[in-house]
């Protein structure tokens, strides 16, 4: 009975990293540090479907946790280029606002384009943006918005280097809009 319980175990084991392919995606500036780990189906025939957990704090000590699933797919026609949408909770607590300290949380609205010009090799282009408006923010938050694009270098197919820019903002109720991040950063994204 144990031999079958650890062959079972096994073979699932087996099956689920032919299924899923998991990736931790590390970037920083001076300012902030973003750390988030994903794993992705990659047998979807819709499209390879992501689900991802991260942090994301600053120098201030502010801190946004988020949790989501994107799907992105390739574009039959278009060689180099996909487009990915989604969704994504996440929950913060600023402290960037120098009146005061807000606690907020949001239901974002994602979208991704990825270009990869022929011939260019490893090299890829991003632009996202994750939004959440009124309707979708809870706490102190009216709204929130991420909008960002980088150029991706592949070194090999288990690892990335990247260079890019992002603004991290939550409209905050009767106070200024409180940024967590705004500027230029580098990462890098190891698959496994």
């Amino acid at each position: 009975m144990m031999l079958i319980r650890h062959l079972l175990a096994v073979s699932l084991l087996t099956a689920s990293s032919a299924i899923w392919a998991d990736a931790l995606d590390i970037n920083l500036n001076n300012n902030t540090a973003q750390f988030q780990y994903s794993t992705a189906n990659g047998f979807n025939a819709q499209g390879k479907a992501d689900i991802h957990l991260g942090v994301l704090y600053n120098n201030v000590n502010s801190v946004l946790i988020n949790a989501g699933l994107m799907v992105a797919n390739n574009l039959e026609g278009a060689p180099g280029l996909s487009i990915g949408v989604g969704m994504e909770a996440l929950a913060a607590t600023i402290k960037d606002n120098p009146l005061l300290k807000s606690n907020a949380s949001a239901v974002a609205v994602d979208a991704m384009v990825r270009y990869s010009p022929p011939g260019a090799g490893q090299l890829g282009l991003v632009g996202e943006l994750h939004y959440a408006p009124r309707i979708l923010t809870f706490g102190d938050a009216v709204r929130y918005a991420q909008p960002g694009a980088r150029v991706e270098f592949e070194l090999s197919p288990q690892a990335m280097v990247y260079v890019g820019y992002r603004r991290v903002s939550f409209g905050i109720k009767n106070a200024p809009a409180a940024v967590l991040d705004n500027g230029g950063f580098v990462g890098f994204k190891l698959a496994f």
